[in-house]
């Protein structure tokens, strides 16, 4: 396994320790911990924090209902199938992290690719939010995607292989995040496809003028 070189920053280690992380980054983190002793080592010594300032905390009262109110939601939650049998998709050749397979597994049919560009595949993932779009993309083996810019945040994951852009080499397990305006190309490795884990907050723009002959595939759909 190739050493993580790009990291969550603290302040999301922390929201991540804290459960304050909003589901679609959350999942990232999750990715990225599967890969990165370092942040876990780290998320360890958080939740250690954590735990000893609730346990220094001042109990307060609560109304005597609370716990059926609690119950009754979980209650009304969803069952789900415990015979659920591991993925046959295109994707099982590859060992996903843990919460990478079980929206795989749980999705109500598996994700499939279907072509983005010439060189890049996209599997979306329903994940009960409406935020972000969580979705794995595929780099083929030198594959280039369009140059484009970020109208809004994005957290990326490297599941396999590597990919490259004006900035960086990246490698499984690292943690890319992008603003709004970063712009860059990113390149896939001569050496085989790179699988990314991303949750998209707004549509990227491309720099190619002829770019608006791909506006149907730029819509995001968080689900």
């Amino acid at each position: 396994m190739s050493k993580v070189n790009h990291h969550p920053g603290s302040a999301m280690l922390v929201d991540f320790s804290a459960g304050n992380l909003e589901t679609a980054p959350s999942i990232c983190v999750s990715a990225h911990l599967h890969f990165c002793a370092k942040c876990r080592n780290e998320l360890l010594r958080l939740d250690q924090v954590g735990s000893k300032l609730m346990s220094e905390a001042e109990p307060i009262e609560v109304g005597e209902h609370l716990l059926d109110s609690v119950m009754a939601k979980i209650d009304q939650l969803p069952e789900r199938d415990a015979n659920i049998v591991p993925s046959t998709s295109k994707m099982s050749d590859v060992r996903y992290p843990h919460l990478v397979n079980k929206l795989i597994n749980g999705s109500q049919s598996s994700p499939t690719w279907r072509r983005m560009s010439s060189s890049v595949d996209v599997a979306q993932f329903a994940t009960g939010q409406k935020k972000y779009e969580v979705a794995l993309h595929k780099i083929c083996s030198g594959g280039k995607t369009p140059r484009h810019g970020h109208g809004g945040r994005e957290f990326t994951v490297v599941l396999k292989g590597s990919f490259s852009d004006e900035q960086a080499v990246y490698n499984e397990g690292d943690f890319l995040q992008r603003e709004a305006g970063d712009v860059h190309q990113p390149i896939g490795a001569q050496n085989g496809d790179c699988i990314c884990l991303s949750a998209l907050a707004a549509p990227i723009k491309l720099s190619n003028p002829f770019g608006f002959l791909m506006k149907p595939w730029l819509r995001i759909n968080p689900m």
